[in-house]
């Protein structure tokens, strides 16, 4: 299942401004977790930044003695804690990206905020729960080995969401969950770069929602999600159009 023709930027662009024309209350509604969740990353990540400025500009002398066996249980913590929150974070990013599959599907029925919490009330959960988890549990095995290998995974395992999806809707499962990982990474094989750039298009909205601290994503994050859904789209349809073919 790979895909060679190129998917254009522009296009799938103008899909989720075309998706949102006239929408855009609905278009913030069901994204306003998400948002949330992103405000909330700026906000932390300026406090964070600020403290840390705080305390080289007040360094002492004075130092401090700590267990080791407390610290190495502290760092474990530590990394079970990330592990999850990012899990959750990924579990009401799917739900919403699967809405939005929904949407384009549909485009003259509007979702509802309920919509967007799909993964709990149509038995969903403990699947989508394990697979978040394994995966954010890659991300971070690979991000170990440095940065860049730990983004190029990021891109390769982008479109477990829509692979999860497309079996949800014909009622169809993989042998395994973490397939749906394989899937992605078959279907991203000679298209992280593309996608890469896609990404880095939205460097100047990310810029102005930094600047605003935060505030700016209430418009880029549905713009940002609903791109993203439209991408996988055209993404998994030429792959599949070019198995079928092949």
């Amino acid at each position: 299942m790979k895909s060679t023709e190129p998917i254009s930027i522009r296009e799938v662009k103008r899909e989720a401004r075309n998706l949102y024309h006239g929408h855009i209350k609905t278009a913030i509604k069901i994204n306003i977790i998400p948002i949330i969740f992103t405000i909330l990353s700026v906000i932390t990540t300026i406090m964070m930044l600020y403290a840390i400025v705080m305390s080289l500009s007040q360094m002492t002398s004075s130092t401090t003695v700590t267990s080791t066996n407390d610290s190495a249980m502290q760092q474990v913590f530590t990394i079970i804690e990330s592990v999850l929150s990012d899990a959750i974070q990924l579990i009401f990013i799917w739900t919403v990206s699967w809405t939005l599959i929904e949407w384009y599907e549909k485009p003259t029925e509007l979702p509802t905020f309920k919509d967007t919490f799909q993964i709990f009330s149509r038995g969903n959960f403990l699947h989508t729960l394990i697979l978040t988890i394994v995966q954010s549990m890659l991300l971070f095995l690979w991000t170990l080995l440095f940065i860049i290998p730990g983004i190029v995974k990021l891109f390769s395992y982008s479109q477990t969401y829509f692979a999860y999806k497309v079996d949800v809707e014909n009622g169809t499962r993989q042998g395994q969950l973490t397939d749906y990982i394989k899937v992605s990474r078959r279907v991203m094989t000679g298209r992280k770069w593309e996608l890469f750039l896609l990404e880095l298009s939205f460097i100047g909205w990310h810029i102005l929602g930094i600047l605003t601290g935060g505030l700016a994503y209430i418009y880029v994050v549905p713009y940002l999600n609903a791109t993203r859904v439209a991408y996988s789209r055209h993404l998994f349809t030429l792959a599949m159009s070019e198995s079928v073919a092949v």
